[in-house]
């Protein structure tokens, strides 16, 4: 493994470090930008086309700021070269390296592999036993995305390096579909490249929590877009001992992103503001590959507490997730135990051990709730 990523570092080191001849630019057809915004979407629509060698000339006195281009658009790498002359317009020979996940997804959609690597060459194979397990399990994109979704969270563990390596495994599907172990970039470039291999329309998108940068996820059903973040969803939920995944990031709107800030300019234009149904606690209750089942939402916490105690108490559920309104007597969990065991629970005759979470974000809070008979 270690050769295969030395190899893999040394292929993309040569890539970095071809020269391209400046004098064989036909600059003359070069495209031309006065704004950074034009600029920043450009190079964006040359990332996905695989384009790795792109010149652009700046009119009317521009001149931008290359480095945060790699921020506002996630690109693995970017490296830039200017060229002037007096008299001439300021002229830019961008060099882009593309993340492997978003290369293998490129490779899959045009049925050309002859362009990836060794290391790609095996995520590809890797990826499509997993679309192909995706496909077979439903034809319906919502169950594909939430089998893609805890199939990434199964297998990883979040993982971070400071300084942080140019070329490290970790921030890359390789990380996430090999390692085992991925930080936000490594999450967001495999749900990037399974998602867009079983059909769905995805993305990426750049921004902060809690003044940290961050990576995560966008998808697009019919005409809305859809937040996706498996890195806060993987084990964000502690029950005891254990860890679950939380999936309030699981087609998130706006509404719920309260602790993820996004650059507006260069995040989708149609993002949905409230929860529907292609968002996990308001789906239909699609059964997922290991069992459990999507969430549910309520209009009033009383409703929620009461759904959760028939799940247990008849239908033998031990993990119930469940959306309510805020409610600040509620929030306060020994409050909602006491009503979901006493209120609820002995009434129907169960008796057990019962652990609950509770998530606040924005005017929504999110039951996590955990039981086992004795």
């Amino acid at each position: 493994m270690k050769k295969i990523f030395l190899a893999w570092i040394l292929t993309l080191c040569l890539l970095l470090s071809a020269k391209v001849n400046a004098a064989k630019i036909d600059w003359d057809t070069a495209p031309r930008f006065d704004n950074f915004e034009n600029l920043v979407e450009y190079l964006n629509d040359c990332k996905y086309a695989l384009k790795t060698t792109v010149p652009v000339v700046c009119v009317n006195g521009f001149v931008p700021d290359s480095k945060k281009i790699p921020e506002l658009r996630p690109i693995f790498f970017l490296k830039w070269t200017t060229y002037t002359k007096p008299g001439q317009n300021l002229r830019i020979l961008y060099e882009i390296t593309n993340y492997p996940g978003e290369r293998v997804a490129w490779a899959y959609l045009h049925r050309d592999t002859s362009f990836l690597n060794d290391d790609e060459m095996k995520l590809y194979a890797a990826a499509v036993d997993l679309v192909n397990d995706a496909k077979n399990f439903s034809s319906d994109p919502l169950y594909r995305e939430l089998y893609i979704h805890d199939r990434l969270t199964g297998k990883t563990v979040y993982y971070n390096e400071e300084p942080q390596p140019r070329y490290g495994r970790f921030k890359t599907a390789l990380g996430v579909i090999f390692d085992g172990k991925a930080n936000c970039q490594g999450y967001a470039d495999a749900f990037y490249m399974l998602a867009t291999m079983c059909g769905l329309h995805a993305d990426k998108v750049n921004g902060y929590v809690k003044n940290s940068s961050h990576t995560w996820n966008t998808v697009t059903f019919g005409d809305k877009s859809y937040f996706v973040d498996v890195t806060w969803d993987d084990s964000a939920c502690k029950l005891g001992n254990e860890k679950y995944n939380s999936y309030i990031y699981f087609n998130a709107p706006t509404q719920v992103m309260t602790n993820h800030r996004w650059y507006t300019a260069h995040a989708p234009k149609n993002l949905r503001d409230t929860p529907d149904k292609y968002n996990f606690y308001h789906a239909k209750e699609y059964k997922t590959s290991n069992g459990k089942y999507f969430g549910t939402s309520f209009d009033f916490v009383e409703d929620a507490l009461n759904h959760i105690a028939n799940r247990i108490a008849k239908q033998g559920y031990k993990i119930s997730r469940v959306e309510a309104p805020y409610n600040e007597y509620y929030f306060d969990v020994n409050n909602s135990l006491k009503l979901l065991t006493k209120n609820f629970l002995l009434q129907l005759g169960w008796s057990g051990t019962v652990t609950m979470n509770i998530e606040r974000h924005g005017n929504y809070m999110y039951f996590t709730v955990k039981a086992a008979k004795k």
